[in-house]
């Protein structure tokens, strides 16, 4: 098998051939795109490395052959922490890493681990110097092993990993796996909302228009008219009558009355509006709608038991021969 690889002592193992499997509520990125922020593909991620102990993925592998940015087609270790998972996309995002530093990886050989290795790697991504990490990329094949047969083996402290690189918070704040087994069902519940609004159900509309109408009134009215009257007289004549006997004149004026039309606007009525408001209870009914959820536990027919990282690890693997990380 291909775990034989490994050193029986390490306690960092190649997912693919091993004895132990992703949880379900956590992407399993083997065959995912890698790409830098600018969209720019990398390469692929070829493997996950993890910590047997701890029940962590420590590395993954990427494959460079396929890049974008003129890499040397091989395989190289990334900490885990380095990476960020597309909200939507199934693609790796290596944000903050350079072309320099990937071309001062170490290349990785399949199954050989060392604390040579694991240095160099931290070195690149910590900036301890390019000259140093370029030193470690330039280790053979074969002295990679040789590395590994004089350090015995590479058993790390829980120290030695407590740090940012290592960190697996941005796939547990990445959207849960749907597709790898997991199902669920939404439990929805409709809530009656009443509220109230206003509606137009009628009004008054009050308009005025000037009309004529023909009207009435009786006046009496004097007028006057000068009448020459002529009386026959025989007398004798009189000193008045001689003293007014010269040649003088007499007048008169007619008067009458005529009819004076004088028209007088006067209000005799005003007409408004306003609103009387009521007040009315009114009830609503109606039917909201919710989901419940009848669970029925089945016979488990399953061939294995799958157990969460937080599982107690003195438990072993129980009857499974697999666990879950």
């Amino acid at each position: 098998m291909e775990r034989d690889y490994f050193n029986p002592k390490s306690n960092l193992q190649e997912l693919g051939g091993s004895d132990y499997e992703i949880v379900d509520d956590q992407p399993n990125i083997k065959g995912w795109t890698v790409k830098n922020q600018q969209g720019q593909t990398i390469g692929e991620v070829e493997e996950l490395i993890f910590d047997v102990n701890a029940r962590k993925v420590r590395y993954m592998v990427v494959d460079l052959e396929g890049s974008m940015l003129d890499l040397e087609p091989r395989d190289v270790l990334v900490p885990i922490g380095m990476a960020q998972l597309h909200e939507s996309d199934d693609d790796v995002i290596l944000p903050s890493v350079t072309v320099e530093q990937f071309r001062a990886l170490p290349t990785y050989e399949k199954g050989h681990f060392g604390r040579e290795i694991e240095d160099s790697v931290k070195n690149v991504f910590e900036g301890l110097g390019a000259a140093a990490a370029g030193a470690a990329a330039a280790v053979s094949g074969a002295a990679h092993k040789a590395a590994d047969a004089v350090t015995g083996d590479n058993d790390r402290d829980d120290d030695y990993y407590k740090n940012d690189m290592y960190s697996d918070q941005a796939f547990k704040q990445r959207r849960p796996t749907g597709t790898e087994g997991k199902k669920s069902i939404p439990i929805i519940e409709e809530n009656l909302e009443v509220g109230k609004r206003e509606v137009e159900t009628g009004g008054v509309h009050v308009s005025s228009r000037i009309v004529e109408q023909p009207v009435e009134e009786h006046v009496r009215l004097r007028e006057e008219r000068v009448v020459v009257e002529r009386t026959p007289v025989d007398r004798p004549a009189t000193d008045a009558d001689i003293n007014s006997f010269k040649e003088g004149e007499i007048s008169m004026t007619e008067r009458a009355e005529v009819p004076v039309v004088n028209k007088e606007a006067r209000v005799v009525e005003e007409v408004s509006l306003e609103k009387d408001v009521e007040e009315r209870e009114e009830t609503i009914r109606d039917t909201v709608r919710s989901t419940e959820v009848d669970v029925d536990r089945l016979d488990d027919t399953s061939d294995r038991t799958r157990l969460d990282s937080d599982r107690d690890r003195d438990g072993g693997l129980d009857n499974d021969n697999r666990t879950r990380i």
